[in-house]
Parts: structure tokens; C-alpha cells; sequence
């Protein structure tokens, strides 16, 4: 659904590939779950914010809790989304993060990023 509104998608198969990834290429937005094989979401949004802290994250589940929630936001996550998901929340979401990312750029850079 990504795709055919015209975004780039790249998906990895575990949280150290797509911390790789995004070494060498830079996205508008980054989804991850939280249980991954290896690294769980919760640390790669942790790992994502030491190394590219401006890349915007949103974080899905379902296996949702409260502490999860608490910790995602104290990471500085976009997102939170519960599965199941619909495409409508999806590219809502996506839409969000990097509006809200746009206009912190503007905030602090000035209008000239836009």
C-alpha cells in the first residue's frame, strides 16, 4: 500500500540488517515489530536513536503491553500500532511520522527544509 502511493519500501528479516540498512541509506520512516529474531523492536528503535536519531520510527505489536508502550515512548517513537492493522493505519501512520518529522526540521532548521 506503501508502494503504490509512491514510497521506496525496503524490508529486512531481522533488526541488524536493518540497522545495516539504514548505514547506507537514509528513509522517511522506519517500521519494525517488536518480536524479530535477534534484536526485538524495542532495541532496535534504541540502537536506531543512538545511530540516526532524526529517522522517525513507528512501532507494531501484538503482543502489546504496557510496559512496552511506556518504553517505546520514552525512546521517542512515532507510533504505536496494536495488530491487527489495517492499510489505512499504515499509511496514516507513515503519513504522521513524517509530517511531524518535517515540521520539527522546520521548527529547528527554519522553512527552507521543506
Amino acid at each position: 500500500m506503501l508502494t503504490e502511493r509512491g514510497c521506496h519500501v525496503r524490508e529486512t528479516l531481522s533488526g541488524a540488517e536493518a540497522l545495516e540498512e539504514l548505514d547506507h541509506q537514509d528513509y522517511d520512516v522506519v517500521f519494525t515489530d517488536i518480536k524479530m529474531p535477534g534484536m526485538d523492536g524495542i532495541e532496535l528503535a534504541a540502537r536506531l536513536r543512538k545511530r540516526h536519531p532524526d529517522t522517525p520510527v513507528v512501532m507494531i505489536t501484538g503482543f502489546g503491553t504496557e510496559a512496552n508502550e511506556r518504553r517505546a515512548r520514552e525512546l521517542g517513537v512515532s507510533g504505536f500500532l496494536h495488530k491487527p492493522l489495517s492499510p489505512e493505519m499504515i499509511v496514516e501512520n507513515a503519513e504522521r511520522a513524517m509530517r511531524e518529522h518535517r515540521e520539527t526540521l522546520e521548527a529547528i532548521r527554519g522553512p527552507r527544509w521543506r
